[in-house]
């Protein structure tokens, strides 16, 4: 069906202003319903997305913070100087010392039980061993060591 453009023109301004608005009024109710109302949903799902991602990463901090260790220092042994004088006690008896640069090389009279306690005491001062020797004396072990300070630490 067309329509005639008569009928337009024959209408007062008035109602010819009535029918503009009101054309104009259903189309913004319209664009409304099909682009505004959609934005709106989208958002309002967005936004609970957003608080439950921020309480899960809550959480997460709060695991994490937890793995923090706490302020408090722990405090370490404190670590004695080297000296070959401390290697003269019972069961070894220190023959020679020879420095050099951070290190030198220690000789001790020992016997086997002394052996072991020798590498736990260097270690407790703060000493390497990166060579030693061992040899049969006269009624004792030649017990010859190569220390050097332990950079580590």
């Amino acid at each position: 069906m067309m329509l005639n453009p008569d009928v337009w023109f024959a209408l007062s301004l008035r109602m010819r202003v009535f029918c503009w608005l009101l054309s104009a009024l259903c189309a913004l109710v319209l664009l409304w319903w099909l682009a505004i109302c959609p934005i709106k949903e989208t958002q309002i799902r967005l936004v609970t997305q957003q608080q439950q991602q921020r309480t899960q990463l809550r959480a997460q901090w709060q695991k994490l913070h937890a793995l923090v260790p706490p302020s408090d220092s722990v405090a370490l042994p404190e670590r004695l100087t080297f000296s070959p004088l401390d290697f003269q006690s019972q069961g070894r008896q220190l023959v020679r010392w020879q420095p050099a640069q951070g290190g030198g090389e220690l000789v001790l009279e020992t016997g086997w039980q002394a052996v072991a306690e020798t590498f736990s005491l260097l270690t407790a001062r703060g000493m390497q061993v990166p060579a030693f020797s061992l040899m049969a004396g006269e009624g004792a072990l030649n017990f010859t060591l190569r220390v050097e300070q332990d950079n580590a630490n």
